[in-house]
């Protein structure tokens, strides 16, 4: 993984068995292949594949054909893609997605639930962090990273509400973490400055952002964390769900560029 890696989005289109899923394959396959060329010529440094549109989101197990489709995409864009690959699969499909990473060579996970528990959209979502790992060290696939988030965004933290944000970064350490995800309450919303900060300031693991960044407010968030996970920006009107936008995907770019350029003291 480079230094301050970009990280984008694939969000795929709904899978077999969810609500909305169209019912072609192939269909969604070419849409995450198309979005993976774009963000390929454009320069992003790593992709995560995410089943965005399966709304509403439900707890694992994931329907079986659904987590075939995942897999072959997650093969096809091994294949095409030189970059770092990595998967989330919602809800907290945790080891689902370890074993869709195993099967398809991919580099990392984004994991929601890693340490204590929280309440999700679907549901009571408890620590996976022990099995995880265990998994992981079974399957001899201890090269694949594990990247948690802190107090997903979406949920409710109730049941952890006497710890901020540094207690489950330290528990998530303690726990053999990889990398550590901070995010806005809500997609497309970004971290407050002030707790990215703090949070990075006592980390001893990579500390991404992994909602809300835009063009306007890189330059002031650049500084302050390793790497970014971006899905929504790049999107038309920025909406989440919407269609890949190659105009706002390259004015991101440009900012990015500018933003990794080594400041030239004599400048």
């Amino acid at each position: 993984m480079p230094p301050h890696p970009l990280v984008a989005v694939i969000a795929l289109q709904p899978l077999p068995g969810s609500p909305l899923y169209a019912g072609s394959h192939t269909a969604i396959l070419n849409q995450a292949l198309a979005d993976a060329r774009l963000y390929a010529n454009a320069g992003v440094d790593a992709l995560l594949i995410e089943n965005s549109y399966d709304l509403p989101y439900t707890r694992p197990p994931l329907p079986a054909p659904a987590v075939r489709l995942v897999t072959r995409i997650a093969r096809q864009l091994r294949s095409q893609f030189p970059g770092p690959i990595g998967i989330q699969l919602l809800e907290a499909a945790n080891r689902t997605a370890l074993e869709v990473a195993a099967e398809a060579d991919l580099d990392f996970l984004r994991v929601e639930g890693y340490v204590f528990a929280h309440i999700g959209g679907a549901g009571l979502i408890e620590g996976c962090a022990g099995q995880l790992l265990r998994l992981r060290r079974q399957w001899h696939v201890e090269h694949i990273r594990i990247f948690a988030d802190l107090k997903k965004k979406h949920c409710s933290h109730a049941l952890t509400a006497d710890l901020d944000l540094v207690d489950e970064l330290k528990q998530a350490e303690f726990f053999l973490v990889d990398g550590v995800v901070v995010t806005g309450p809500r997609t497309g919303e970004p971290p407050a400055l002030a707790l990215l900060r703090r949070v990075r300031r006592h980390a001893h693991v990579p500390v991404w952002i992994g909602s809300g960044i835009t063009p306007q407010n890189l330059p002031r968030y650049f500084p302050h964390a390793d790497g970014f996970i971006v899905g929504s920006t790049f999107r038309a009107r920025g909406d989440f769900l919407a269609p890949l936008d190659p105009g706002r995907l390259h004015a991101f770019l440009n900012t990015w560029r500018r933003c990794c350029k080594p400041v030239n003291p004599t400048d």
